[in-house]
């Protein structure tokens, strides 16, 4: 039996040390491009805690909007953005979702789009849930939907421009 728990024991370390092993380092900030706002550059926040990666969204119109949001899934979305730098951008994308985002002070409904995500030479298509980050100092905040499968956080990197 002891060799059986030993045996297990080991093959679970060598799994996590080879999957580690394949996924690239990103620091606690990065340098990110949206590809459908023609690479527009965000000094971004990457947090473990967020599932979902939200982007600053301001001036949001739906098409045809029915009023409840669920009933706005698959419709077009028209927001403008803007990162650290103020540069400004306006999108037109189609609503995927809806989803809550439970924060420090409330519960919120946020509308999910789905935005290429560049790093490095590397674009990852996530879904990305808009929100007024307007008081934030990172107008866009990357989620462990990001990262699943591909990236590890080491908090001693910078951030390459």
């Amino acid at each position: 039996m002891k060799k059986i728990v030993l045996l297990f024991c080991l093959s679970s370390l060598f799994w996590t040390f080879y999957s580690a092993a394949e996924k690239r380092s990103v620091g606690p900030v990065e340098y990110i491009k949206v590809a459908e706002l023609d690479n527009l550059k965000y000094l971004t926040r990457i947090d473990t805690g967020a599932h979902t990666t939200s982007i600053h969204a301001f001036d949001i119109k739906v098409d045809d909007d029915a009023g409840e949001m669920k009933d706005n899934i698959g419709k077009t979305i028209t927001f403008t953005t803007m990162n650290e730098k103020e540069e400004f951008r306006t999108l037109q994308a189609k609503i995927v979702d809806v989803v809550t985002i439970r924060n420090a002070i409330a519960k919120e409904r946020r509308y999910q789009v789905e935005l290429g995500l560049g790093w490095r030479g590397e674009t990852k298509k996530v879904l990305v849930n808009l929100s007024d980050r307007k008081k934030m100092s990172y107008k866009l905040l990357i989620g462990r939907n990001w990262l699943e499968g591909d990236y590890v956080v080491d908090v001693e990197m910078d951030p390459e421009e």
